[in-house]
């Protein structure tokens, strides 16, 4: 059944895949973007879409007639690029339990926030958006909440700052050294694909009228199968063809760095979703698009 999602993130890496599947599939979709927000990763759908530039517009989706059917939150500031912890508390914790209030103001019938696995301890990303949760969970409005606490999801056009990009930019780029950990914690690493199949499965079977009004509840999303660090950038390492010398041990680990992250999806299998793209083939995927990106063009 076509739904109307308002949606926050839609330019970034998960929210613009998840932005063109709800587009491809019938959904009518908008969102909400900063004035800064680059659209180049929706490309022409971006046109599809009905974009409120926040904050002057972070009320308008709920001032119409017609409500959304379901909020989906996927703005977040990770602190890779030199944010302040003002600008990640704004982002992070302040605009999802606002937007939150707005929703549960003209009763929409369902947010689904996405969070992580982290330890809120380990830094400012993980902290605000424990704190974000926590609200969300004591909110006790009309507006059932649905927590989305997501694994390590890699995939194209992904940040460059992130592990897995980085790591592929690395090898293809033959860089005489690559400085590692020892990479033996173990991650649950997840393709992007899979990740939104999983939130549409949730927004297909949660609205509307599916489920009673308000309530809290958690799902992991993940493979379900961690992998040593290890074993991952040596397969990045194997599928690059790279000449790069890998330097395990050269790099001590974060303070507080979790050894073992692995989801529950039980919750999610109970509904009839699978992840799909397995390790390898998700990794072959993504370093082909970076071998396209980085290939001169004619």
């Amino acid at each position: 059944m076509p739904r109307v999602v308002l949606l926050t993130g839609a330019t970034g890496f998960l929210g613009s895949h998840l932005c063109r599947a709800l587009l491809q599939g019938g959904h009518t979709v908008e969102a909400i973007r900063r004035h800064s927000s680059d659209l180049r990763r929706l490309g022409p759908l971006a046109g599809q879409v009905r974009w409120h530039c926040a904050p002057e517009e972070l009320e308008a989706p709920f001032s119409g007639p017609k409500i959304p059917d379901a909020l989906i939150h996927c703005a977040a500031l990770y602190g890779r690029r030199g944010e302040s912890p003002v600008q990640m508390l704004e982002t992070n914790t302040l605009l999802p339990v606002r937007l939150y209030h707005l929703a549960a103001q003209r009763r929409v019938p369902l947010f689904l926030n996405t969070d992580t696995i982290l330890d809120p301890a380990l830094n400012l990303y993980a902290l605000s958006k424990h704190h974000a949760a926590q609200w969300l969970m004591r909110a006790g409005g009309p507006t059932r909440v649905l927590n989305l606490k997501v694994q390590h999801f890699y995939g194209p056009d992904d940040d460059p700052a992130k592990f897995i990009t980085g790591l592929i930019t690395q090898c293809l780029a033959n860089v005489p050294e690559i400085r590692l950990t020892d990479g033996r914690q173990q991650r649950d690493f997840i393709y992007v694909s899979d990740v939104v199949s999983a939130m549409l499965a949730l927004l297909e079977c949660e609205t509307p009228g599916s489920a009673p009004g308000g309530g809290f509840a958690n799902y992991e999303i993940g493979s379900g199968n961690p992998v040593p660090v290890r074993d991952l950038v040596e397969l990045i390492h194997k599928l690059t063809g790279s000449r790069s010398r890998l330097s395990f041990g050269a790099l001590a680990y974060r303070p507080g760095e979790p050894m073992f992250t692995r989801a529950d999806t039980s919750a999610l299998r109970a509904l009839g979703w699978r992840p799909l793209v397995q390790l390898p083939e998700g990794l072959e995927r993504t370093i082909g698009a970076e071998r396209k990106m980085l290939s001169p063009q004619p």
